[in-house]
């Protein structure tokens, strides 16, 4: 368990499956939550490890004890988003560390560029 003084509280938002009516696929629609991570931008050593066109994009990582779904590129599936400073960032990779005392999971994720289909605000508010 990490430390909570660290710690914030932010919105994430899992996607649900597409569902198939009439033959036809729908899509299956978002849950919103609350999550507390501490969220930080990557360090200069993890963007430069980025292939180079990829380094250009802004990413954070955010770690806490979410285990979140990270996209994949192979099914098309789309990954899990954190709404941090304003903006929607999906999730590309999450990780567990459970082998010391402070047990926790560190994804990392990419922003969403503004204006893409079916991202609105978020549903639900983080309190004050």
């Amino acid at each position: 368990m990490l430390f909570g003084f660290f710690k914030h509280q932010y919105v994430a938002r899992r996607l649900k499956p597409d569902t198939n009516c009439g033959g036809y696929s729908a899509p299956g629609g978002h849950e919103d939550f609350l999550v507390t991570l501490n969220v930080q931008p990557l360090s200069s050593d993890e963007l430069q490890a980025l292939p180079e066109g990829e380094r250009s994009v802004k990413r954070i990582k955010a770690i806490g004890e979410t285990k979140f779904k990270p996209a994949d590129e192979e099914t098309g599936t789309e990954g899990d988003r954190l709404h941090y400073d304003g903006k929607w960032y999906e999730c590309k990779s999450c990780h567990t560390w459970d082998h010391t005392i402070l047990a926790h999971t560190e994804a990392e994720f990419v922003e969403i560029p503004p204006g893409s289909e079916g991202i609105g605000p978020p549903e639900v508010e983080v309190p004050k």
